[in-house]
């Protein structure tokens, strides 16, 4: 199998900017979208309740969809909402039963074959126990093939990940082209314990893409200026190899051996459009790698 395909069968397509978390959607175009990932080759989809109308346009573009072998992931633990809103968070036991029933129905199927706990480290300690008791009890009945941790786990979640209760966990801005801190600080204990590593926001919230020149006159709290700095570095040498900043992100990102998928999140067509084509150039050659690797270690 030549690279560029294994490049598309290690790709996840996040619904959040689909689903309308961001911004307004229109949601028959984010089915159309969704439809032409499907035909070049997209199998696996994230949703969740909180990306607004996610589920709902992955369900309408999976009725018109002939193809079979589809990965669709889902989560609980957070109430549909914009991005911006507060107070979404719920990890009541009727609620996440409640959650994953309105999932199925939205995507008519009688299981998913991953179900994510939204953002772990934000569930109450009294909770813990009980909604890990009830994830596995959907993985019993056969409604959920995987579970998986949908963000970076607190320290109360790690008695229930070294007994092997989880499959997956999704990264969060902790490994890119300009981020390496995941690599040491949690990628070996995930190793450890077998979980497969979807990595999310391969573009560092459009600090890698369209977002630089605003993160350099309008640092956001939550970044480094380093790291801003080594983003500007990074788009120079792009620049010198006639490559766009996010192509040489997305490239180095998927074909990276430290991860087993990455998860993209175009919120309209021609995101999905460049997303894809960047993938199909393959991977980074070795020179280009080193050279990388010299901006963000310096």
């Amino acid at each position: 199998m030549n690279a560029k395909v294994i490049g598309m069968n290690r790709v996840t397509l996040g619904t959040a900017g689909l689903g309308g978390t961001w911004r307004a959607v229109d949601l028959q175009q984010s089915v159309d979208t969704i439809l032409y990932a499907l035909d070049q080759g997209i199998t696996h989809f994230d949703m969740a309740p909180a990306y607004m109308d996610a589920e709902l346009v992955v369900g309408r573009a999976l009725k018109q969809w002939k193809g079979e072998n589809l990965f669709l992931s889902t989560k609980i633990g957070k109430r549909r909402g914009r991005a911006d809103q507060k107070g979404l968070n719920d990890y009541k036991i009727d609620s996440i039963k409640s959650s994953l029933n309105t999932s199925l129905e939205r995507l008519e199927r009688d299981y998913v074959d991953l179900l994510f706990l939204h953002e772990p480290d934000q569930i109450p300690r009294e909770l813990i126990h009980s909604v890990i008791d009830t994830l596995l009890s959907f993985k019993k009945q056969g409604r959920v093939k995987k579970l998986g941790l949908g963000g970076k786990p607190s320290k109360l979640l790690t008695p229930f990940i070294e007994q092997g209760n989880f499959d997956v966990v999704m990264d969060f801005n902790g490994y890119n082209l300009v981020e390496h801190q995941a690599l040491k600080a949690d990628f070996p204990f995930y190793k450890k314990h077998n979980l497969e590593i979807y990595e999310g926001s391969p573009l560092m919230m459009g600090l890698l893409g369209r977002r630089l020149e605003t993160y350099t006159k309008h640092p956001p709290s939550w970044l480094p200026l380093k790291t801003i700095r080594q983003a500007s570095n990074l788009q120079e040498l792009a620049s010198e190899y006639d490559m766009m900043l996010a192509t040489m992100a997305h490239r180095y990102l998927l074909y990276s051996n430290n991860i087993d998928r990455m998860v993209i999140g175009p919120a309209v067509f021609s995101q999905m459009e460049a997303t894809l084509n960047d993938i199909k150039e393959g991977p980074l050659e070795k020179g280009l790698l080193e050279k990388i690797h010299k901006i963000v270690n310096t």
